[in-house]
């Protein structure tokens, strides 16, 4: 076994330690219902996969081994959240409730889980820090410089570039601007990438969310998002049109927040920032025609990727149809209601939730339609989703959804 170190101040890890363990409790206690509905099993299982990545996430960067073993974060991803048991019974010939069962196998997974992340705290006592942080005590948040974190997705650099303009035109540094995607306001060559941000994030950062599809189909994204509510206090959401307000999910609040095109918010921005950095506010007819000429600039950038976007996603759809045989999906309706029928035959309520739920999830497989992912490996990925799930829509969706996520970050690479 190798020796693991803790890559942090061991106080600030502790912290966070203790943070994530009583959000594993929480999580548990909330959803222990006897007799659990789909819509409870939705939410706990939509709850438990944010607070499991973000974990893995932690586990990862805040522990060092020497030749990469880290028996903490292998423990707490070796918690299969998939059961078997159900299929293994159904095989036996058997009868089970599919929710209930689900439903108490993943609230074990939140407890053995728990249990890795209470022993890692009780062994942390003996653990060495790393050598660089062994001196290092972070108490007083007046020490700790002051910064803005621009959290998006890589697909949306050409409009985080513009979020970059405007926060210089108020006056801000570019050494006080974090943001991954370009030379300069990122990390440094040489260093990595994690540790950066792991360094970055504490209660003197204004995190700017750039919120899109992009951002939210990327897992990445999601994992960045949970560290930086956890561990900063301001954040400014900034939304890319078409994407909307009722389209933000997670823990972000909307109240704050501003599309990146609205006029009326952008004096908002610039006193926030102007308060938080202490900035020296530039001259008002100075600001409103540079804050003027960069929107004009965002208009042409929203429009010209809006018509490009519409026709490449016509002609893809178009191909995609006669590829992907979208004829799979006709007539599903009555396969669907058949399904609710022998799942629940005496309880209605559950029909409706399951007819709405796969049908909501045949209209999103017959749109969805990924313009940045090659149309060949789209098919390999549609045609054994629906091998391996003919008829279970829901969980084609969600396998495509998680096939084209791990092709998109292989292409980062």
């Amino acid at each position: 076994m190798s020796k693991i170190e803790i890559d942090y101040p061991r106080n600030e890890f502790l912290k966070e330690l203790k943070t994530y363990i009583e959000e594993g409790n929480k999580l548990s206690k909330s959803f222990q219902a006897r007799i659990p509905t789909q819509i409870q099993l939705e939410k706990l299982e939509r709850e438990l996969k944010f607070w499991n990545e973000e974990v893995q996430e932690f586990l990862k960067i805040r522990l060092h081994s020497i030749i990469s073993t880290n028996e903490y974060l292998n423990d707490f991803k070796n918690v299969n959240l998939v059961d078997w048991n159900p299929a293994i019974k159904a095989l036996a010939g058997q009868q089970i409730n599919q929710t209930q069962s689900k439903y108490q196998h993943l609230l074990t997974c939140i407890q053995k889980k728990n249990d890795v992340l209470v022993l890692l705290e009780r062994k942390s006592k003996f653990m060495d820090v790393v050598e660089y942080y062994q001196d290092i005590v972070i108490e007083n948040p007046e020490i700790k410089m002051k910064e803005i974190f621009i959290s998006h997705s890589s697909l949306d650099a050409k409009y985080v570039e513009k979020i970059i303009d405007i926060l210089e035109i108020i006056g801000v540094p570019s050494e006080k601007i974090f943001c991954s995607s370009f030379e300069g306001y990122g990390v440094r060559l040489g260093n990595d990438f994690l540790q950066d941000i792991r360094k970055r994030l504490n209660s003197q950062v204004l995190v700017v969310f750039v919120l899109s599809e992009n951002f939210y189909s990327s897992v990445v994204s999601l994992c960045e998002m949970g560290a930086t509510w956890v561990k900063t206090n301001s954040h400014i959401p900034v939304l890319i049109p078409p994407f909307d307000y009722k389209d933000v999910k997670g823990v972000i609040p909307t109240t704050n927040g501003m599309k990146i095109n609205e006029k009326p918010k952008y004096n908002s921005l610039k006193t926030i920032v102007e308060e938080f950095l202490d900035l020296e506010p530039i001259n008002n007819s100075v600001w409103e025609r540079k804050r003027d000429n960069l929107l004009k600039e965002l208009k042409l950038l929203l429009e010209n990727t809006s018509n490009s976007n519409e026709q490449v996603a016509n002609t893809k759809t178009k191909k995609l149809k006669e590829n992907l045989n979208l004829s799979f999906y006709d007539n599903v309706d009555g396969k669907i209601k058949r399904k609710s029928e022998e799942e629940w035959p005496d309880d209605f309520e559950m029909q409706l939730d399951y007819i709405n739920r796969h049908k909501s999830a045949v209209q999103k497989l017959k749109n969805h339609n990924p313009i940045d992912i090659d149309e060949d490996k789209f098919k390999v990925i549609r045609e054994k989703g629906r091998r391996e799930w003919k008829d279970d829509f829901e969980m084609q969706l969600d396998y495509v959804k998680r096939q084209v996520e791990s092709l998109r970050r292989l292409n980062e690479r």
